[in-house]
């Protein structure tokens, strides 16, 4: 199969589909960059949403978030 018959298939398949096919051949041939991949992919597929919402949704899946509680606004700062 050549790599043009590869690509047209591609183009062909629903995107939910080549989305998995892509990941899957992305993540063999790049095994440490897996995670990366798939973010950018996320933000390819959903131009929409804004950088910083993407930096949010990140740290939280690398457990960077804090813990907010009703405390922390009891004496808010000057």
């Amino acid at each position: 199969m050549s790599a043009t018959q590869i690509v047209e298939e591609l183009e062909e398949m629903p995107v939910e589909t080549r989305r998995e096919v892509v990941l899957s051949v992305l993540a063999k041939l790049y095994p440490r960059s897996a995670k990366a991949i798939e973010r950018l992919l996320r933000r390819i597929e959903h131009p929409e949403v804004p950088e910083a919402v993407w930096e949010g949704f990140e740290e939280a899946e690398d457990g960077k978030g804090i813990e907010m509680r009703d405390e922390h606004f009891a004496q808010p700062p000057a």
